[in-house]
């Protein structure tokens, strides 16, 4: 088998199954496991899939741009949506990142709730202007175009000032073994001091982004207290991810 039909096939299982393994690819294709370590490698530097330990898994198919995303699987991120705002009390302080998923759980926060509310996402800010009750702070720093969030030192050193209630983290891939990832190097430093400073973590993440992985590391699996997803994913993740202390809803 040529090459380049090595690297069709495994991008078509891979795209079927969202993971392969070297061992499995080395008996199906009859080729030795450096090959197909090559294989995978060019592949990667491609930007067509990820490597780890012992195979590969899908590259996220989502946009890293905001404007992209706006009105996408808008249904679904009401729906998670939904299930978040039950979660909060009046008094609550909330750490909210950007993204599309966040974006609408601000708009269903209810206009006569009582909350704190720390963002770096103009999207967010702008959302909740017209919520009487609510006590904002924008974090100012650096702008980050593709995320319309703020970024930088200034960002670090605000995050440091408060230990929240709650923090809602923006993120585009979400996989049991890597865990939450990103594709901008300083977006996930910024979003990894976030979780540090929260008492309880939540991710929304629809099926779009699971079992898929970016180059830079946010947080393990067992940093999340909540991993919030649309409903017919729910038993999935419960009987075949990692038994960490997350719940999922």
């Amino acid at each position: 088998m040529l090459k380049e039909e090595r690297h069709q096939y495994i991008l078509n299982r891979i795209s079927k199954d969202n993971r392969i393994y070297v061992t499995t690819l080395s008996i199906e294709l009859e080729v030795s496991d450096d090959t197909l370590r090559r294989d995978l490698a060019e592949l990667e530097n491609k930007g067509l899939l990820t490597k780890v330990h012992g195979g590969a898994i899908a590259k996220s198919g989502i946009s890293i741009e905001f404007t992209d995303r706006l009105n996408t699987a808008t249904a679904v991120k009401q729906q998670m949506a939904a299930k978040v705002i039950p979660l909060f009390n009046d008094g609550d302080v909330i750490l909210m990142d950007g993204g599309t998923s966040n974006l609408e759980v601000a708009r269903q926060i209810p206009k006569d709730m009582k909350l704190t509310i720390y963002t770096n996402s103009f999207p967010i800010i702008n959302e909740l202007f017209n919520h009487p009750l609510l006590d904002l702070v924008f974090l100012g720093g650096r702008v980050f175009l593709s995320s319309r969030v703020t970024l930088g030192l200034s960002v670090f050193q605000a995050l440091q000032t408060i230990n929240p209630d709650w923090v809602i983290i923006g993120i585009s891939d979400v996989h049991p073994e890597k865990g939450l990832t990103s594709p901008d190097r300083e977006e996930a430093m910024i979003k990894r001091s976030m979780i540090e400073r929260g008492i309880k973590r939540i991710v929304l993440a629809d099926s779009y982004k699971l079992n898929t992985a970016r180059p830079y590391h946010v947080a393990s699996l067992g940093d999340i207290d909540y991993i919030v997803t649309e409903d017919d994913r729910v038993d999935y993740i419960k009987q075949h991810w990692p038994k960490y202390s997350y719940e999922v809803i």
